[in-house]
């Protein structure tokens, strides 16, 4: 305990003769709701960068270890705030725990950065179509859950429509209405973007994610996704491939 007192007041004391001041509470807090409440237009003009040393204390002399180590707590908090605003547990968790995954493999405070802001703004957006979401009406939320929950299985308007207990036909103009798309296109678009995922992130084969994805064939996966992104899945997976945890030490 003795040991512990001596070392707080000597890093009080450090913290005042380099001029170290932490960001306030109430900073913390606003800059929190900001990503719990989706708002992606307020945090452009935010400054992601006071998670450094110069801001925030030092927590290691190392200076790329002090900052992975802020960069952590700090989505440990967002990933928290956003759980109370709606986001489900398991996906907060899965994608909290990817974040850290990728900074754990990184050795350069400037890639550590552009993590950052790709989790900061990852959790805006999710958050944002939450607030959407919850402004739109109960069958149409029950048939964008069913959809998430559904993805490696065919799906079709009329499985969803008996799943939530409605008219195919008016579960289509409904969904059309709210979102201004299709029920189909949709589904479509959630596919491609989880395929998206699997290709930069995993070491699945196309075919193996065409057959997850429930795809009729590897051509037709192939088609769709060149018609919703512009290049083959082979394509975007050479450009896209883990490209950022393959970095250089500073």
């Amino acid at each position: 305990m003795k040991q512990i007192s001596n070392t707080f007041i000597q890093s009080q004391f450090q913290a005042r003769e380099d001029a170290i001041e932490h960001p306030t509470y109430d900073d913390e807090l606003s800059f929190y709701d900001l990503i719990k409440s989706g708002n992606t237009d307020a945090l452009e003009k935010h400054n992601l960068r006071n998670a450094d040393e110069a801001s925030r204390g030092i927590l290691s002399k190392d200076k790329v270890r002090n900052l992975r180590y802020h960069l952590i707590v700090s989505l440990a908090m967002i990933t928290r705030f956003c759980i109370e605003g709606g986001l489900p547990e398991q996906e907060a968790y899965t994608l909290s725990d990817t974040y850290i995954n990728r900074m754990d493999l990184i050795e350069n405070t400037e890639m550590l950065f552009v993590v950052q802001k790709e989790f900061v703004f990852d959790f805006a957006k999710r958050m944002k179509r939450i607030q959407k979401k919850n402004a739109i009406s109960m069958h149409t939320s029950q048939a964008m859950d069913y959809v998430y929950n559904h993805l490696h299985e065919s799906i079709s308007v009329e499985d969803v429509a008996e799943h939530i207990g409605i008219h195919p036909t008016y579960l289509s103009k409904l969904f059309n209405k709210e979102t201004g798309q299709s029920l189909s296109a949709y589904i479509r678009k959630k596919r491609i973007q989880t395929a998206r995922n699997m290709l930069v992130y995993s070491n699945y084969s196309c075919a193996e994610i065409a057959q997850y994805l429930a795809f009729s064939s590897s051509s037709h996966f192939a088609s769709v996704f060149k018609e919703e992104t512009g290049m083959t899945p082979l394509k975007y997976r050479r450009e896209n491939y883990r490209k950022h945890w393959d970095v250089k030490s500073e």
